[in-house]
């Protein structure tokens, strides 16, 4: 039976591809002929290679062709207000999920937006704010069903590119907050109330966390954090970026250097939301960017066989008719070009296919693309 891990790299680009790191023997069971591409080679550039992600899914017109004709596809989105998160747009597909263990934990961060971790990050509602470390989604149950050690074969496949020299020697990827203003909306959670900030990893060290802003965001933080257990050591958490004289705006064409000289970091993870990812790509502080492609259905598909197998939140029947009969008001796209189709300008360096041919994992070259 084939296990539902299963994957198989179709196209690669060698040209766009700086280096093909290797997989374990036990990881590479489920990749036939499969490495991980790098765009960037940090011991070259010596400076931090940041590969975006997301997973992305047709609005209402499922992409049906071959997996290097992607660019067939349209209206690629990412959200639907009402049903935030990637959970309804991944669909329970466990290689999505397998791919997004894999990159927090072959990463020295996981960087975030603000919005996303004041939405997903926070506890709230009887939920546990959410960690962007490999061993929460190794954790989920479909995940575990299909490989129940799954964290700890992630973690040696750590190990061995740290004797590559390709991360540093962290045991877990640090986690930074990513916020120009450092303001706190009214009506928001505060990203101060974050889980990252007071929670400890699995062996009870503490999460390595940070906040990435302006020097005056970083003032308004400091000024507000008196309200949290934080405060005493607020300034070790603060990243405070501008470029000269402009205290109001955070330096993001510097962040990969930045990141590299102050915390010895080679590889990290951007997983968005999807403004801060436009803001990275158009400051030339992204040179990659691995979109899981979600094929089969579209989003309006998903709604109409809802409810998902492995969705971490339920719908009621109520909520689902009333997201369906409002989806082009709610629907979020990630390409902002003609018909949301994927730019030219983004080149693909390797895809990746599921055994169930329901998803292609493709790791763009994005070094030509100027905004999302």
């Amino acid at each position: 039976m084939t296990s539902t891990l299963a994957q198989k790299t179709v196209y690669e680009n060698k040209s766009h591809a700086a280096v093909q790191l290797p997989l374990t023997p036990e990881l590479q069971q489920y990749h036939e002929n499969g490495t991980f591409a790098l765009v960037e080679d940090p011991q070259n550039t010596k400076r931090a290679s940041i590969v975006g992600m997301f997973v992305l899914r047709p609005a209402k017109e499922a992409w049906i062709g071959n997996p290097t004709s992607f660019s067939d596809a349209k209206h690629w989105a990412f959200n639907v207000k009402g049903a935030d998160g990637g959970w309804l747009i991944a669909n329970g597909n466990a290689v999505d999920a397998y791919r997004l263990a894999l990159q927090y934990g072959v990463s020295d961060a996981v960087m975030v937006g603000s919005t996303t971790v004041a939405k997903e990050g926070v506890p709230h509602d009887g939920h546990k704010g959410y960690l962007w470390q490999p061993y929460g989604p190794a954790n989920w149950p479909h995940l575990r069903a299909a490989d129940p050690n799954l964290a700890a074969k992630i973690a040696r496949q750590r190990e061995e590119w740290q004797k590559l020299g390709y991360l540093s020697g962290r045991k877990y990827p640090a986690q930074i907050v990513i916020t120009g203003s450092g303001e706190h909306r009214p009506g928001t959670r505060d990203i101060l109330e974050a889980s990252i900030f007071y929670e400890t990893h699995p062996d009870g060290t503490p999460i390595e966390a940070y906040v990435l802003t302006s020097e005056s965001g970083a003032q308004k933080i400091r000024e507000r954090a008196g309200k949290y257990p934080l405060a005493g050591g607020i300034d070790k958490i603060l990243l405070p970026l501008s470029p000269p004289g402009e205290p109001d705006k955070l330096d993001i064409a510097r962040v990969p250097q930045f990141l590299y000289d102050s915390l010895g970091m080679r590889i990290v993870n951007h997983d968005g939301g999807q403004t801060i990812l436009s803001e990275f790509s158009k400051a030339g502080a992204l040179p990659q960017l691995n979109l899981t492609l979600a094929r089969n259905r579209s989003v309006a598909q998903v709604f109409a066989d809802y409810p998902l197998e492995h969705a971490p939140v339920r719908l009621t029947e109520e909520d689902r008719t009333r997201l369906i009969s409002e989806l082009d008001s709610r629907i979020q796209y990630f390409f902002t070009g003609p018909e949301g189709r994927i730019p030219a300008e983004l080149i693909a360096a390797q895809i990746i296919t599921d055994a169930a041919q329901d998803v292609a994992v493709v790791s763009f070259d994005a070094r030509k693309l100027h905004g999302l």
